[in-house]
């Protein structure tokens, strides 16, 4: 936990906040207000409708991780995005370096190097005759957070959603054309090297404030938790329209990634329905197997009782215990008669017989208990017993 500020400390820190919070909205275009903020106190975001509100927050969370959106608060009408890009924003991490070659000086090594690479690309100006565009000519500020690089560069855009290139992309995506611009610059100028738990939306493009304390950073492991001016934004507003042949080709190449994986989401559902499925008939089948049944009179044809049978076990034990429809029931019941009619001939037509059984059982009625049947029909619960080898 950060010491808390002591009243001396409090007065300089005041001046910085204050020196900060205005640098930061020298960056906004009109109007800056009202707009949200958000402090380590306050754990979430709150709208302020002017700048002395928003210190007054900074001052009760003692500056610690002081941020301002970027976006004002009203970003959408009705549903329908109507916020211009106007704010770009890079999140360089610290920790996102440990992976590239080791720890200590090579990791800050790395992210120094991913720093200036992502500078090179924004700054440089396109020539004539260079043909496609990678880059916007702009001079960004550069804040240090205590463990990590912040590019902060106003740009000069306008509602995507305007123009029809653009808003036939809308149907597949779940944000608004701003933030995923927001989401497309930050990648394209890093090359994939921000930080990836950072997807700032117009919502949530929170900046910190210069002077303020991340409490990310641990003083023990002699971490300076200020946020310091590294570089400083040169007042231009580069236009963003190099940037949208690119930005099509992104949405696109999402398009595709996005259907790749719903592919694969669908087959992991579709293989885990079947396991589901498979596992169902399983115990579908243990808990629907009658076991006087199915050894005492399927496997065994009998040369008597055949009509019983039919009408009070066989049919609505295979349409309504095991849920075989009514056709294939229909050929099972037939199969056993033929063996049967084989022991003694049948006495009367087995299609009439199996047709009024099944229709009787549709009514969903079940087979006799074999504690019933030893009531009802005493011979054949013994030639059950016998032919099937079952108790009670």
């Amino acid at each position: 936990m950060l010491k808390l500020l002591t009243s001396n400390a409090d007065a300089s820190y005041s001046k910085k906040i204050i020196d900060g919070l205005d640098f930061v909205l020298s960056h906004f275009q009109e109007s800056i207000f009202p707009r949200k903020i958000m402090t380590k106190q306050l754990g979430y975001q709150v709208e302020v409708f002017n700048r002395e509100e928003a210190l007054e927050y900074f001052k009760s969370s003692n500056y610690e991780d002081c941020r301002i959106n970027a976006y004002p608060s009203f970003t959408e009408y009705k549903g329908i995005n109507r916020t211009p890009i106007s704010f770009l924003m890079v999140d360089l991490d610290l920790k996102d370096f440990s992976e590239r070659g080791g720890g200590g000086g090579q990791q800050e090594y790395s992210l120094k190097k991913a720093l200036n690479k992502a500078l090179e690309k924004i700054k440089k100006e396109r020539k004539e005759g260079e043909g496609e565009v990678g880059s916007i000519g702009g001079n960004p500020t550069v804040l240090w957070t205590g463990n990590g690089y912040h590019i902060y560069h106003p740009v000069s855009g306008f509602v995507l959603e305007e123009y029809e290139t653009f808003y036939e992309f809308t149907k597949f995506l779940d944000k608004d054309l701003t933030s995923m611009f927001i989401q497309f610059a930050e990648e394209y100028f890093t090359d994939y090297t921000a930080d990836r738990l950072h997807n700032p939306t117009v919502k949530s493009c929170l900046l910190r404030i210069p002077g303020s304390l991340n409490t990310k950073c641990i003083p023990s492991k002699g971490q300076d938790p200020e946020v310091k001016i590294i570089e400083r934004w040169d007042g231009t507003r580069p236009s963003i329209q190099p940037l949208l042949r690119d930005f099509r080709r992104w949405l696109i190449q999402k398009r595709i990634d996005d259907m790749e994986e719903l592919k694969k989401q669908e087959k992991k559902h579709f293989n885990f329905q079947m396991v589901v499925s498979q596992q169902s008939q399983e115990r579908t089948n243990r808990v629907t197997k009658i076991k006087w049944i199915e050894k005492g009179i399927l496997e065994n044809p009998l040369p008597d009782h055949r009509k019983y049978i039919i009408w009070r076990i066989l049919s609505p034990y295979l349409l309504n215990v095991k849920k075989i429809p009514k056709e294939e029931s229909y050929s099972i019941i037939k199969d056993w008669l033929d063996r049967s009619d084989k022991l003694e001939k049948l006495n009367f037509n087995p299609k009439i017989k199996i047709r009024e059984g099944l229709r009787g059982a549709s009514k969903g009625y079940l087979p006799i208990s074999l504690e019933k049947l030893k009531e009802e029909n005493k011979p054949l619960y013994d030639i059950v017993i016998c032919k099937g080898d079952v108790m009670h």
